[in-house]
């Protein structure tokens, strides 16, 4: 068996490194980045291939072989793992993995361990051959210099790594990086003070490509590891990915996670929703685990997205009015209640909690009630546009109605893309009511206990004071509303009805008043007064554009 095995290492071992005679194929082979070592340190040749088997060759900088191994197409999923002798020779190593005309070819530089000099291992002259010069970290020049190399770059106090495509893109314009758990780890501590926990990943631009995927290690995005941040971007956007994106369950028994971000035509969808979306962006994003496509679905792990995008000068005009649209499976669009334009980066933003197809669309609603109001038209029109409210019809939004306690729930939760696991529902608040879902999630968060015996009253008009203090509850657990006294505005004892105000509401209020997201009017809080649809959609206006909001 050993004899058969070095035969049929040596035959694709030839096969690998001779010219072929007969045009290359596409090559599917692919290599996640190693990054520096130091001598004596370990790293792991790993990456992705429609192989059943290739051959692993690692040369030292004098182009001399270091290891040689044959692994079959699962084994190379999983890793193969070298240590560095602890006198290997310093500067640019080459690994080549493959067979016939499918190779991937990648570096990485060995540099010495606490400062010593050029390595002494057998087989090399040290000093003499490129690459072996202390402190050089220029790849040797030759016939085996990497056309493809692999080696991220951190820059300094920025962490951002550079991720290079291998081989360009395949044949269905899919241009594909990795990057190992050691190269993150290592770009990790090089990072130093606010940026030690978050790194961006940067693919850069592959001429032609449609799509990239990019492969990470399951561990970096598996629940109970460290807590890192990782920004993934490419030209088509960028996703900023948590560190409990997945489960430990989901993730059991696998080694790595592949991402796509794919550019998508507008073809395939209705004539109503391509005329909507025009040439504005779309995107497809996916997940492989070890190759195979998963849907990924996680409330409690959100994730942020990032679309370039150049308005035209009516939509600079009109900011608000440009937001996300997820297309379901039928193709049907879902308004993404956090999408908005960011002027500064030129991008539009939003939260996710689920891998899709999403568009940027340019959206004018209005109505015609609301004219009269002209105080509160802007923020009804931006609202309305975002999806977050609706009118009482299709022409009509009806301003100056009152709101009941279960809509402003709704509209407080949607707002701030709120999410809860389902806990104990009300007695008055049944599965059927369109409004279950939103009054559960503000339960389980703490944002309302309700009355006694297990009771809503969702259909009962909201006094000012409960629509504050369920406001102001929601953005102390959403992380935006200051401490009470950590504000610049008018203190409570400002208004000449402060005693009006209940005992339970009077700390909630005061942090609304001092982040100037509640200003009253004349001089009054009117706390038990009800509160109209006009004035709830400028309060949520001001909620939604919360510095730090998403």
């Amino acid at each position: 068996m050993l004899i058969n095995r070095l035969t049929s290492m040596l035959l694709v071992f030839v096969l690998l490194f001779t010219a072929s005679i007969v045009d290359a194929a596409e090559p599917s082979t692919s290599l996640a980045a190693i990054g520096q070592k130091k001598q004596g340190e370990s790293l792991t040749i790993q990456g992705t291939t429609s192989l059943q088997e290739v051959i692993v060759q690692i040369m030292r900088p004098n182009n001399t072989m270091l290891e040689m191994d044959q692994l079959t197409k699962a084994e190379l999923l999983t890793g193969m793992m070298i240590t560095l002798p602890t006198n290997a020779p310093l500067g640019s190593y080459t690994v080549k993995v493959g067979s016939g005309s499918d190779v991937c070819v990648a570096t990485f530089v060995v540099i010495a361990s606490g400062g010593g000099g050029p390595g002494t291992e057998p087989g090399t002259d040290p000093g003499t051959d490129p690459g072996t010069d202390p402190g050089t970290e220029v790849p040797p020049v030759g016939e085996d210099t990497p056309t493809n190399p692999e080696l991220p770059t951190v820059k300094p106090g920025i962490g951002e790594l550079a991720l290079q495509a291998v081989n360009g893109q395949d044949a269905a314009g899919v241009a594909k990086a990795a990057v190992t758990l050691e190269a993150l780890d290592q770009a990790f501590a090089n990072l130093q003070g606010t940026a030690s926990s978050k790194l961006t990943l940067d693919v850069q631009k592959v001429e032609g490509a449609v799509a990239y995927e990019t492969s990470l290690p399951a561990a970096a995005l598996t629940e109970g590891g460290m807590k890192r941040q990782l920004t993934l971007q490419t030209e088509f956007g960028s996703l900023t990915l948590p560190s409990n994106m997945f489960t430990t369950e989901v993730m059991a028994g696998k080694a790595n996670v592949s991402i796509t971000l794919r550019h998508v035509q507008a073809d395939s969808f209705s004539e109503k929703v391509k005329t909507a979306i025009g040439n504005r962006p779309i995107v497809d994003i996916h997940v492989k685990l070890d190759g195979k496509p998963v849907p990924w679905a996680n409330a409690q792990a959100p994730v942020n997205v990032s679309i370039p995008y150049q308005p035209t000068l009516t939509e600079r005009n009109h900011p608000d009015n440009i937001t996300i649209w997820y297309l379901d499976e039928s193709g049907q669009p879902v308004p993404v209640t956090s999408g908005k334009y960011d002027e500064r980066s030129g991008t539009v933003t939003f939260t996710t909690t689920h891998f899709s197809s999403y568009a940027v669309v340019y959206v004018s609603k209005t109505f015609g009630d609301i004219a009269k109001f002209p105080w509160a038209q802007k923020q009804i029109e931006a609202l309305a546009a975002k999806g977050i409210i609706a009118g009482t019809s299709e022409q009509a939004f009806s301003p100056a109605d009152s709101i009941k306690r279960a809509d402003f729930v709704l509209l407080l939760v949607r707002t701030l893309e709120m999410n809860a696991s389902a806990g104990e529902s009300f007695a008055d608040v049944h599965a059927s009511d369109y409004y279950h879902e939103a009054v559960q999630t503000a339960r389980t968060l703490g944002i309302t206990q309700g009355f006694g015996d297990n009771q809503f009253k969702p259909n009962q008009i909201i006094s000012r004071q409960e629509m504050m203090t369920f406001t102001a509850r929601a953005l102390t657990i959403a992380g935006k509303l200051k401490p009470t006294g950590a504000g610049t505005g008018t203190d409570l004892a400002a208004f000449k009805d402060a005693a009006e105000v209940a005992s339970y509401a009077s700390e909630s209020i005061k942090a609304l008043i001092q982040q100037g997201i509640i200003e009253g009017s004349n001089g009054l809080l009117q706390p038990l007064a009800s509160t109209s649809r006009a004035e709830t959609a400028v309060m949520l206006y001001r909620i939604y554009h919360l510095s730090g909001g998403r």
